[in-house]
């Protein structure tokens, strides 16, 4: 959870409570479940694996060395591979309709089980 030894000053918490709103939104719209801090560390990950019928998810990840914006990717395994497709990056402070658009593409982008 936010808060732990890597972020003694709950800075990523202060960075995801700018975005939240928008994540929490389109991982509902999308029929996702939400992983906020996902294994302790500044990603939000959007689950669609059981929603997609395979494997897929969509990261949100904040870093303290790029402090003013998030990563955007579509992860999914393919064989014995997991696959890491960048959507594309958020300005801190953006219009969230951008975050919105980034976050619809990757979900897009993930592959549907045959």
């Amino acid at each position: 959870m936010a808060g732990t030894s890597w972020d003694k000053l709950g800075q990523s918490e202060a960075a995801f409570e700018e975005v939240a709103g928008t994540v929490r939104e389109v991982a509902r719209e999308a029929g996702a479940r939400l992983h906020e801090f996902f294994r302790d560390d500044p990603v939000w990950r959007l689950d669609l694996a059981r929603e997609r019928g395979g494997d897929g998810a969509v990261d949100v990840s904040w870093s303290e060395a790029s402090p003013q914006e998030y990563a955007i990717s579509s992860l999914w395994w393919e064989g014995e591979s997991l696959r890491r497709e960048a959507a594309g990056s958020f300005a801190r402070g953006g219009p969230h309709e951008q975050l919105r658009q980034l976050l619809s593409r990757a979900v897009n982008r993930l592959p549907a089980r045959s």
